[in-house]
């Protein structure tokens, strides 16, 4: 079986992924983690790829789902 891993995300991408998680915009993880909307949205784009995610909620979904795993 091929189950997307949230262990092949980087530390930085699981960051994202946990703020995700509590419903921050791409602009509020920006500011939290000091870095550019540009920044965050490449990891977003990069997470969603790693874990086979399609769709504009598919993200948070996963966040939601595996917020025990992110922290």
């Amino acid at each position: 079986q091929n189950t997307p891993s949230i262990n092949s995300l980087t530390p930085t991408e699981k960051k994202v992924l946990s703020l995700i998680g509590d419903y921050l915009t791409s602009k509020d993880i920006a500011a939290k983690l000091f870095i550019s909307i540009r920044t965050v949205e490449h990891h977003r784009s990069s997470i969603a790829t790693k874990l086979d995610l399609k769709g504009s909620h598919a993200l948070l979904k996963f966040a939601l789902d595996h917020k025990d795993q992110l922290n």
